[in-house]
């Protein structure tokens, strides 16, 4: 089994759909819970479709310019999220769908109409399919430059399960999850395949093998700790 991709994609993936679960229980508190909940399932679906459609239709292309590609996409993905986690743990912030997910997401609610909402529940599935998208993109990645496809998978349907099941049981407690660290920890393991794969599709043999991962863990977590502790020195006191 392939931990290393099973744990890239189950926190990659927990942290799209918590921000899911994020966005849909702020609407079902504002007193739309069908048009969130099937928002979530009709965003989720259409992505789901058409993750299977073009998955299956990139396995065509040779593995090596998979891996390059696939790595720069992580590369990207990675910095992006570790770049953002390192700014809100410096300033002491929390993500915007933490604290007032519609705004965040810049979703204003339609409350003209008494009965179902058509424009909330389009709004809600246009939000869930956004999120599940970056999830695809992982899952597919991650699935196809391993060829470890069960764990990339798996990893992906935990995720959800763990998140339903988080919603379910703690509702209003969606506040207390420690996001920042999720998106760090999920950031710096998706640099870390990145830069794996780029060399693997580059055909350079690294020297630990499949442990060069954990090294490449290791530094990128290094060297985040260590710039977040720079920055908070610069701080204003």
């Amino acid at each position: 089994m392939n931990i290393g991709v099973f744990v890239s994609a189950l926190s990659s993936a927990s942290v799209e759909f918590i921000e899911t679960a994020a966005i849909a229980y702020a609407i079902a508190s504002s007193g739309y819970p069908r048009e969130a909940s099937l928002g979530v399932i009709a965003g989720l679906s259409a992505v789901s479709v058409a993750a299977i459609l073009l998955g299956t239709q990139l396995q065509a292309i040779p593995l090596e310019l998979l891996q390059i590609v696939i790595g720069l996409l992580l590369l990207w993905f990675g910095f992006g999220w570790v770049k953002k986690s390192v700014w809100r743990q410096v300033e002491g912030k929390r993500a915007g769908w933490v604290s007032d997910p519609l705004t965040s997401e810049g979703i204003v609610l339609k409350t003209e109409n008494t009965g179902f909402n058509f424009l909330n529940f389009i709004l809600m599935t246009k939000s869930a399919a956004l999120e599940a998208l970056e999830v695809a993109i992982v899952i597919i990645t991650l699935g196809l430059a391993s060829g470890a496809w069960n764990e990339s998978l798996s990893g992906g349907v935990l995720a959800f399960l763990l998140t339903t099941a988080l919603v379910t049981l703690l509702h209003g407690q969606l506040l207390q999850v420690p996001e920042i660290l999720i998106k760090l920890s999920a950031g710096i393991i998706l640099m870390a395949f990145g830069t794996f794969w780029i060399g693997e599709g580059l055909d350079f043999k690294w020297f630990f093998g499949e442990l060069t991962l954990l090294i490449f863990i290791i530094f990128y977590g290094t060297i985040s700790f260590l710039v977040i502790r720079w920055l908070q020195t610069k701080q204003p006191t």
